[in-house]
């Protein structure tokens, strides 16, 4: 059993040097074999993906898995991001769309051991919240609940994964909008700690006025 490891870009295989070595002598078709990485990575489509091929040199069959990439790296390249947020609560970093979150699962479908899309759809909504990506400009919480109402069932059971520019322009305004939201509740909670402190510390050194006084009183009956 001949096990060849590549690294090929979605949909675009080539011969590589790995493959020339150990198919060639077996004299099986090479182009076939391409073609049907293509067709196994072609949702990958501008992402390097590791690819396992391994060849039975007896009777010349071949197996082809495909290891997808982890789900933050998809969901990054997705909306064009370095990183996800530092802070997934104060600062959201993306705004995904519901499309671009099928493409995403259906990438994902085979390393989470599920054939189901909504299934793999909502692990990959979790994985957005830890990154600061809202969906739909909702959290994954959120979005999991208007997913059970029906609210994507057209997008869900059609499989569309194609976004409009319209609707990319509108998924930024909306994070925009809710950017500034965070950022005023973040603030007006900051300046409520801040009215709250110099007042603790008040009582805190009323508390320990009265504990030095305390101490330095006689005991009542002790005579001088």
């Amino acid at each position: 059993m001949a096990n060849i490891k590549l690294m090929v870009e979605g949909g675009k295989a080539s011969t590589s040097p790995a493959m020339a070595q150990t198919v060639g002598p077996l004299k099986m078709d090479m182009q076939k074999i391409l073609a049907d990485i293509n067709d196994k990575t072609k949702t990958f489509q501008g992402l390097k993906v590791p690819v396992e091929l391994k060849i039975n040199e007896k009777d010349k069959t071949y197996d082809i898995t495909v290891k997808s990439p982890p789900a933050s790296e998809l969901i990054k390249n997705k909306l064009n991001l370095a990183k996800g947020s530092g802070e997934p609560e104060k600062k959201k970093s993306g705004n995904i769309s519901i499309e671009q979150l099928i493409a995403v699962a259906q990438m994902k479908k085979e390393s989470l051991f599920t054939t189901d899309l909504r299934s793999a759809i909502k692990s990959v909504a979790g994985t957005c919240n830890s990154m600061g990506v809202l969906v739909e400009g909702m959290t994954s919480t959120d979005f999991n609940k208007k997913m059970d109402d029906g609210v994507f069932d057209d997008a869900i059971n059609n499989v569309k994964i194609e976004v409009s520019p319209e609707k990319l322009n509108e998924l930024k305004e909306q994070l925009s909008e809710v950017q500034v939201g965070l950022d005023r509740a973040f603030a007006k909670k900051k300046s409520k700690e801040a009215e709250v402190a110099p007042k603790a510390e008040e009582k805190k050194e009323g508390i320990e006025e009265k504990k030095e006084e305390a101490s330095t009183e006689k005991p009542k009956g002790v005579k001088k």
